[in-house]
């Protein structure tokens, strides 16, 4: 067998298969590295869609609160005294709550917000000639508890309140078809049922 001669140069033969294989333990650390940063980044999304939803929730749910303290209001209306100025003072906490949380929903879905402006549109027309009414007929003598004609029935604001709630439900799903079901609903009904105003601006049909 031919050796080199001294001073000659050694050409490398060809890379074979296992020239390119480093060492298993090596690759192993890769690969670890990897589907921890997979993992990690998949948390993070994670958390931020959960601290998203779980935001838009409490905002849909305050402003569903504020909305139908409408009713405790007429009640405080019927039975307030002649000299009761607290009233006033919660009705016009009451109507700022309001104002707030329609231009939010607005800025949160122009669909969502159209929803809720139905919604908050029906029950003030109920609710605020009641207290109207009753607030010009205070009188010192103790009336009677019971139900008045401020509560959510099929005859006041049943059907629109039904409406938000599940358009709020469906705004918060995880399934993207389903808040696109919610978007074409509402349009639909704004198509149907005409404008409303939000916080004295129009909400139109365009």
């Amino acid at each position: 067998m031919a050796t080199p001669l001294a001073g000659a140069a050694v050409v490398p033969g060809p890379l074979g298969a296992a020239d390119l294989v480093g060492p298993p333990v090596a690759w192993a650390t890769v690969i670890a590295a990897l589907l921890a940063g997979l993992v990690a980044a998949m948390s993070l999304a994670y958390t931020v869609m959960s601290t998203a939803r779980n935001r838009r929730r409490d905002l849909y749910s305050q402003a569903y609160r504020i909305t139908m303290s409408w009713i405790e209001m007429a009640y405080r209306a019927y039975h307030a005294a002649p000299g009761d100025r607290s009233f006033l003072d919660g009705y016009h906490r009451h109507w700022e709550d309001v104002r707030y949380y329609e231009g939010w929903l607005l800025f949160e879905s122009r669909e969502l917000g159209y929803s809720f402006a139905r919604f908050k549109s029906a029950v003030e027309q109920v609710c605020d000639r009641f207290i109207e009414d009753a607030w010009l007929k205070r009188t010192a003598e103790p009336k009677p508890l019971g139900m008045l004609p401020v509560e959510a029935t099929p005859e006041t604001f049943q059907d629109e309140l039904n409406f938000f709630l599940q358009d709020a439900r469906d705004q918060l799903s995880l399934k993207p078809w389903k808040r696109a079901a919610m978007r074409r609903r509402v349009r639909k009904r704004i198509k149907t049922g005409g404008g409303v105003h939000v916080s004295g601006l129009p909400v139109s049909r365009d």
